[in-house]
């Protein structure tokens, strides 16, 4: 089970789940944690918040996405973003959120969804 990035709200297997993917700034390396869910310290919030690392073979990765936020709404998505755009150390871009049917189709990122 995946919870929101930003309100932390459970989000079920079934739920509708919106994701943010994002590229890292020079010099963040997260590849020793391909393919899992990890945290990630946000200044500007002071605390970390849920990401998931795309791995080296997966569609995203070869899009350009180093990493994705799962987010319960758009509502949180915006949130998201606005503060993605101060964390300028880690973040170095971000894509628009997009709407996910379910959890299931999150593999475009990795295969850590049949773990979820």
């Amino acid at each position: 089970m995946l919870r929101c990035s930003w309100c932390m709200k459970k989000i079920k297997e079934n739920d509708p789940v919106f994701g943010l993917s994002v590229k890292f700034a020079e010099g963040v390396d997260y590849s020793d944690q391909e393919g899992s869910i990890t945290q990630l310290w946000l200044e500007t919030r002071n605390t970390s918040v849920p990401m998931i690392v795309t791995t080296a073979d997966s569609e995203a990765k070869e899009d350009g996405s180093d990493a994705m936020f799962a987010l319960c709404s758009e509502k949180c998505g915006k949130k998201m973003k606005e503060t993605l755009n101060k964390e300028t150390t880690t973040i170095k871009e971000f894509k628009d959120i997009y709407g996910i049917k379910n959890v299931q189709q999150l593999s475009y990122f990795n295969d850590f969804s049949s773990a979820c």
